[in-house]
């Protein structure tokens, strides 16, 4: 075997081992809030919905889990970010969502908007939304749950 056929039956072999894990960790699943600088993905990551409150995680499952996120362009021309939540546990509860909109390059467009409650039966669903205040520039969003105060 010439050593071009050995390199490229390697690298096959590399791919190949790499797809074939099957991701147990999906489905939604809690936040995790990084505290450590050193960690790699630290950063802010736009386009999604992190809770905040370790009262809110702490079970093995977490008592929330964000079902669905994401954002839409109304007919006037604002952006509505939204989440869909689950109440996991068998008693209410009372969260609060607030989003921060950015903008192509990933800068925010103002301050985060106020904390809205959202209030959540046991074992339930429910929705959190937000609209940005302009129409143009929002390109990205970023939502923050808490615990109701």
């Amino acid at each position: 075997m010439n050593r071009l056929s050995l390199t490229l039956a390697l690298a096959a072999s590399l791919v190949l081992t790499g797809c074939s894990g099957i991701d147990k960790n999906e489905g939604p699943r809690p936040g995790v809030r990084i505290s450590d600088d050193r960690a790699p993905n630290q950063r802010l990551n736009l386009d999604t919905v992190v809770i905040l409150d370790k009262s809110l995680q702490d079970r093995k499952s977490g008592k929330l889990a964000i079902e669905n996120s994401g954002a839409r362009r109304t007919a006037a021309g604002a952006v509505e970010a939204y989440a869909v939540i689950r109440n996991r546990t068998d008693f209410p509860l009372q969260i609060e969502g607030r989003t921060q909109f950015f903008d192509s390059l990933g800068l925010p467009l103002g301050a985060p908007s106020q904390w809205q409650r959202v209030y959540l039966d046991p074992q339930s669903i429910n929705g959190y939304r937000e609209l940005s205040t302009g129409t143009g520039e929002v390109a990205h969003y970023y939502i923050e749950i808490r615990e109701g105060r």
